[in-house]
């Protein structure tokens, strides 16, 4: 459209201007105006070609003093020129095309009405087009990777939360592993000495029994979450003891430097052992961020309240909080290990800034009636 524009346009100027200064109409003339405008349509094909097309037609209108369509196409050709091409081919175009113009400016001083000025002008217009549409392209490449290296690191980000997840979700089932060996090893003992009664007398079996069915109940529950998180079959299984309600305590008080206090509500006997584990990571997990992200702090709270068929964990400390979530890239991994814990469970995670200031993490767990 826009060459097509342009070329009617150069035969209608060429037809119908009438000066004594210019060359009357001609088929010839019709036919350099639209050999100046037209070839502009495949300018982002061929660009150095059409830049030297329409310049020759261009020069030549000029040589014939002849009206035309002016030096529009010749600045769009070259403007694309440097748009869409680089490096040697496009200093070797430019460099082509500038001897071409001046070739035809100094025949046209020599053997026409061309004034000498073009020699300075004429070329320094060109080359001012060409390095414009260079910058452009420059500026567009530019753009370009930019928006590629962001998707890049969104994706790299998105991979290494997923592998994250992934490890954590191993790791929560490795723990939950050790719980359920734990109660099967009980209901053996349990099996063992309801046995043994039976043999001397059956008054005190019923109650050995009950114990065994309690804990098989547990050990089913606990199965089916190694089931909902487990995704990696591999590793090794740690056979060291898992931390609960008391390694929390311990984890406060041998934590020098922050100021942790503990406070616990309700009865916390009882609890799913895998409850217990999971309350003791994110615990830690909590602690580790206000090294990380919370500054200077003057306290940090840890809570344990079990009310009806709930317990609720929760991390407050004081520090730089709604600032660390302003200035952090997005939601750390801990928080996803977080949030994958209490998910085994069915229960509710909440973390963010808390009013007046500091850093809340809130995770309540459903435990069932006391």
């Amino acid at each position: 459209m826009l060459a097509g524009g342009l070329a009617v346009a150069a035969v209608v100027v060429h037809a119908s201007i009438r000066d004594s200064d210019i060359a009357d109409p001609s088929a010839f003339g019709a036919v350099l105006a639209v050999g100046a405008s037209l070839p502009v349509g495949w300018r982002r094909r061929s660009p150095a070609l059409v830049l030297l097309a329409v310049t020759i037609c261009q020069m030549s209108l000029e040589i014939k003093n002849s009206a035309g369509p002016g030096w529009v196409g010749v600045l769009i050709g070259a403007y694309t020129l440097g748009a869409y091409r680089s490096g040697l081919v496009l200093w070797r175009s430019a460099i082509g095309l500038l001897i071409v113009v001046i070739g035809f400016i100094t025949l046209g001083a020599v053997h026409g009405d061309a004034p000498w000025q073009a020699l300075l002008s004429t070329p320094v217009v060109i080359a001012a087009a060409v390095l414009l549409g260079d910058n452009m392209r420059r500026r567009r490449e530019r753009s370009e990777e930019l928006v590629e290296r962001a998707e890049r690191a969104e994706r790299e980000h998105t991979l290494l939360a997923h592998q994250h997840v992934q490890e954590e979700r191993s790791r929560i089932a490795r723990e939950l592993h050790d719980v359920v060996a734990h109660s099967v090893s009980l209901m053996v003992i349990q099996t063992a000495a309801a046995r043994r009664q039976l043999l001397a007398g059956p008054e005190g079996v019923d109650t050995s029994l009950e114990a065994v069915e309690q804990t098989g109940r547990a050990a089913m529950q606990e199965m089916r979450r190694i089931l909902g998180v487990l995704r990696d079959a591999e590793g090794a299984v740690s056979l060291a003891p898992q931390p609960g309600f008391a390694a929390i305590e311990r984890l406060a008080s041998s934590t020098n430097d922050l100021p942790v206090s503990v406070q616990t509500r309700g009865s916390l006997g009882h609890l799913p052992a895998g409850v217990e584990v999971s309350a003791y990571r994110i615990v830690q997990e909590a602690l580790t961020n206000i090294r990380r992200h919370a500054g200077p702090v003057q306290e940090v709270s840890v809570s344990m309240v079990r009310e009806g068929s709930s317990l609720t964990v929760e991390v407050v400390d004081d520090g730089r909080g709604a600032a660390a979530a302003l200035t952090d890239d997005g939601p750390g991994f801990g928080l996803v290990g977080m949030g994958e814990r209490v998910a085994a469970f069915d229960g509710k995670l909440y973390a963010g800034p808390r009013p007046g200031g500091g850093w809340r993490v809130r995770a309540i767990f459903p435990v069932g009636s006391q």
